[in-house]
């Protein structure tokens, strides 16, 4: 729904599932409404997601949840010759069970910069709260895991900063240190890109985190790192390359897609995905994906 300037939209769904076994439980629900404005951005957003529900057709984060997603953000305008607008920034996600008590709370609020040349930085200050429904390991290194039940509070400081999009040459930077469950966390992620136009682009996306948990809990430095190849041969005929490496799980993923646009929003895909060990290249799994897809219109 929108209004005919397009200050308010906003949508809203309600599904079921069925199957053998049906209660009162089998259903999501959700709904967001936008308010926004030269200067003002407002936004609500709310969902229910039964424990029953069965996404057999899509994806849920989780079930037997409700969930309150509020956000604001203001902008001024000044008369500068460099920024285009500044402001204040405010969003939440807080997560309740279905008797509404509160399992998750993500909290931030920050201050953004537009300027005149596109760039734009930003700079946030979180607040995160969790309990844990599951035994869990931060870390995901096999080390001890944080009982299931228990609560935890911190506090992150995040900036990133995102070069002009217009330019062939692009880049993104990213910093955070703060709490992480019962330790602490500094992170760092950037992501680089070059067009070579009208042939394609090539792209480099890397995160490092260094997590550091009290005894009996395993500490870790963890690094993704992937680069990304984007050819393009005709205005119909694309190919993609994706190769990512992770320490966590020791892989290494190579992902190539090459796709035949035959129609007005019709397409062949033809994928081959081969995760594998790096030391060894032993192969974990490998599979080719054959798509075709066809507009009625």
């Amino acid at each position: 729904l929108a209004t005919p300037d397009n200050r308010w939209n906003g949508k809203a769904f309600a599904h079921r599932s069925f199957g053998p076994q049906q209660d009162d439980r089998d259903y999501a629900v959700a709904g967001t409404v936008n308010y926004q404005t030269q200067q003002m951005a407002l936004t609500w957003s709310q969902s229910w997601v039964g424990a029953d529900y069965r996404a057999e057709v899509g994806f849920v984060q989780r079930k037997g949840y409700h969930r309150l997603s509020p956000a604001a953000a203001y902008k001024f305008f000044p008369a500068s010759r460099r920024i285009a607008n500044h402001g204040p920034t405010f969003s939440a996600d807080l997560y309740f069970n279905e008797q509404f008590a509160r399992t998750d709370r993500e909290i931030e609020i920050g201050y953004a910069v537009q300027f005149l040349n596109l760039s734009a930085a930003s700079i946030e200050l979180e607040e995160g709260y969790v309990k844990l429904l599951a035994p869990f390991d931060p870390t995901n290194t096999d080390g001890d895991s944080l009982a299931a039940g228990r609560e935890f509070t911190w506090k992150e400081l995040s900036a990133e900063y995102r070069s002009n999009a217009r330019t062939l040459f692009t880049y993104a930077l990213g910093a955070r240190y703060g709490g992480y469950f019962n330790g602490e966390r500094l992170g760092f992620d950037a992501t680089i890109n070059y067009r070579v136009q009208p042939y394609g682009s090539l792209a480099l996306v890397a995160t490092y985190n260094d997590i550091r948990l009290p005894a009996p809990y395993s500490s870790a430095t963890l690094f993704l790192i992937g680069p990304k190849l984007d050819l393009t041969f005709t205005d119909r005929i694309f190919l993609t390359t994706f190769v990512q490496y992770n320490n966590q799980i020791d892989n290494v993923n190579v992902n190539v897609r090459f796709q035949w646009r035959y129609a007005p929003v019709s397409d062949l895909f033809l994928v081959f995905t081969d995760n594998y060990l790096p030391d060894r290249f032993q192969v974990k799994n490998r599979a080719l994906v054959l798509k075709l897809s066809y507009w009625l219109n």
